[in-house]
């Protein structure tokens, strides 16, 4: 299937059925996941968000067909505007990185230089403007970082304690899980 069919068959109204559309599309059709990295920064925020859900999905449910594109996502993620979009980024960056990942994911978090994306994630942690969702998500990646760069784990601290008045309870609630995952690095 090409970009363009592709485009046009995510680009539908919303209806009942859409989760199961997007996970038939990836089932049944062998997706170029460049085009629909390109797909996630369309500028129909539904399409965007529907190709951005469609690599979380290809990212959980076959793991070693997107591990060769986890670099793409890691290097588009500063350019991601689209908020929903957004949310699905970070939430394959929090994924990856978990000490619980693919032994695949495992070692690519090992080897890969994240401080580009550390950055990205502690500046749209902070941004008014992001989604709840995204923030959880960043926090977790950074949370899951931690060990890895022992900097972190203050700085996400403070970083917290500074939100704590400021966001939701569902970022609250999330802060304190990270909290007990921070506890436990030495």
């Amino acid at each position: 299937m090409d970009k363009e069919e592709l485009i046009g068959r995510i680009d539908v109204p919303v209806k009942t059925g859409m989760v199961a559309n997007c996970v038939a599309l990836v089932e049944h059709f062998d997706l170029d996941l460049n085009d629909l990295f390109d797909i996630s920064f369309h500028k129909k925020k539904e399409v965007a968000f529907r190709a951005a859900w469609m690599l979380e999905y290809i990212m959980t449910h076959r793991p070693a067909v997107f591990a060769a594109h986890v670099p793409k996502l890691l290097e588009l993620l500063p350019a991601q505007k689209n908020p929903s979009a957004m949310r699905h980024y970070t939430k394959i960056i929090a994924m990856l990185t978990d000490r619980r990942a693919v032994p695949l994911f495992q070692q690519f978090s090992k080897e890969w230089d994240f401080e580009a994306t550390i950055a990205v994630l502690f500046t749209w942690l902070v941004e008014p403007e992001v989604l709840v969702a995204t923030k959880v998500h960043c926090m977790q990646a950074l949370a899951n970082l931690a060990p890895r760069y022992d900097w972190i784990k203050d700085d996400l601290l403070a970083t917290m304690d500074y939100l704590a008045d400021i966001e939701s309870i569902a970022f609250f609630a999330r802060s304190k899980q990270v909290r007990k995952q921070l506890k436990k690095i030495t």
